[in-house]
Order: structure tokens, then C-alpha cells, then sequence
């Protein structure tokens, strides 16, 4: 087999795994291998096609390095139009270890406390955000 076609083949299975992962990191693999397999095509000696390929592949990390640390992800907002903001939960359990059990919506939901206060079972609390599936809640009621 040429080593073209190898160099081909190896940037086609980064490529394939970078679908899969969704990182940046295994697309510039897929591209300095790319960059390897021109080279060969070209007629470039074996060495200097791992130099091209190596540099290649330096560069593009070093390229996505600085854009991930200039463009960082933005942090996650409360939802503004959350239906469930605002809304009155029944504690059914406060353990002290900060956790709560409420009642919202005829099921029961985990819940953790924003303001420190402390839960007092069957006290009423109200939903001020969301983290997945806990309930955020706060003993006094927020503006709407």
C-alpha cells in the first residue's frame, strides 16, 4: 500500500472519531495527517512528510488552544421563561445536610436551598431556578 493512501486512510479514521468526540483536537489531526498525505502525493521524501505533518499539527492546536481561551464558554442562564419560576413547593423532608425533598406538581423533586435558610418540613418554598432535575428554592417568594 503507498503510504499516500495510509496517510489518506489515518486522516479519514480521525475524521471519523471527531464526528463521534466533537472536539476540535482530532479534526486537526485529521488535517495534519491530510497535510502528510499531500505530501507524499507530491513526491516529498518520507522524513519530510512527518516534519509537514508534525508541524501541521502543531499549529492547528496551538490555533485552537488560543480560540477556546479567547471565546470562553458562556456560563448558563436561568431560563426567563421557565413556567416553574416562581412557583410554590411543599418541603416534605429537610435533612441537615442541605438537600431538600418537595412536593411540586404531584411528584416529589430533590431541592437545594439559594439563600441558606433553613427548611423546615411542611414550611412552603418557592422555585427561583433549575439545575437538571434539583429544584432550586427560596423561602421567600421572588418577583415576577
Amino acid at each position: 500500500m503507498p503510504l499516500t493512501a495510509i496517510w489518506i486512510a489515518s486522516a479519514l479514521i480521525a475524521l471519523i472519531a471527531e464526528f463521534y468526540s466533537g472536539t476540535f483536537y482530532l479534526l486537526v489531526v485529521a488535517v495534519a495527517m491530510l497535510c502528510g498525505g499531500v505530501s507524499a502525493w507530491l513526491g516529498a521524501p518520507e522524513a519530510s512528510q512527518y516534519v509537514i505533518a508534525s508541524i501541521a499539527g502543531v499549529a492547528g492546536v496551538a490555533l485552537v488552544y488560543g480560540y477556546k481561551r479567547r471565546h470562553p464558554p458562556l456560563p448558563a442562564q436561568p431560563r426567563a421563561d421557565d413556567p416553574d419560576l416562581g412557583q410554590p413547593v411543599q418541603i416534605l423532608h429537610a435533612p441537615a445536610s442541605g438537600h431538600a425533598r418537595v412536593q411540586y406538581r404531584g411528584a416529589a423533586w430533590d431541592a437545594a436551598p439559594v439563600d441558606g435558610a433553613p427548611l423546615e418540613t411542611g414550611a412552603t418554598a418557592y422555585i427561583v431556578g433549575r439545575d437538571g432535575n434539583l429544584l432550586k428554592i427560596s423561602s421567600t417568594q421572588p418577583e415576577q
